[in-house]
């Protein structure tokens, strides 16, 4: 035999060895836990689903108030932060609480009476909540591409308006406790 069969003889007994070994060790206890895969405990990921659940398939303590909400909406055109941002104040009358809400957005121009006429139009669809007798604030980000539409610049805030389309529920005050929702607001 040559040396080489031989050395080569001894490796594979040698591994063979080695693995039977591993193969007979059982293996470390495994201990239950309640953590998810990413480690999050099981009532973190209830929380986090819950969050992701749009609002209005929520439960929500309360009934209607007895007048529907009166809402309102501004609009801001502001290029601060280098991005052509629109900021959207949306506000009750009455002081009531309301979630949910569907934007109706356009630009005006001379001849442009409402957005049935306007080049540049879309809705905003926003799954967060207007808290009782406050401003709910949001924004939206106009592309260049939207913008080519009306000429590639965003004008000034005269440029621009909006009407709440739809909203959720509303309440007469704020549910205890708040909706928690995720934070997935482009304005920060």
């Amino acid at each position: 035999m040559s040396a080489r069969l031989l050395i080569l003889i001894v490796l594979a007994g040698g591994l063979a060895v080695y693995f039977a070994d591993q193969c007979r060790q059982a293996p470390a206890a495994v201990e239950p836990t309640t953590e998810g895969d990413d480690g999050m405990t099981e009532e973190e990921l209830k929380q986090k689903r819950v969050e992701q659940t749009e609002l209005c398939m929520r439960p929500l303590p309360g009934r209607e108030p007895a007048e529907p909400p009166n809402l309102a909406v501004t609009v801001e055109v502001d290029r601060s932060s280098g991005k052509n941002r629109l900021y959207f104040n949306i506000t009750e009358s009455h002081g009531y609480y309301v979630e949910t809400f569907r934007i109706q957005v356009w630009y005006k121009r001379e001849g442009v009476t409402g957005p049935e006429n306007s080049p540049l139009r879309w809705t905003l669809y926003v799954d967060n909540f207007l808290k009782a007798n406050e401003t709910f604030r949001t924004c939206a980000e106009v592309v260049n591409a939207e913008l080519s539409r009306v000429g590639g610049d965003m004008g000034t805030t005269q440029n621009w308006d909006a009407k709440i389309l739809w909203h959720c529920r509303a309440r007469e005050k704020n549910p205890d406790p708040l909706p928690l929702v995720t934070d997935m607001d482009r304005c920060h």
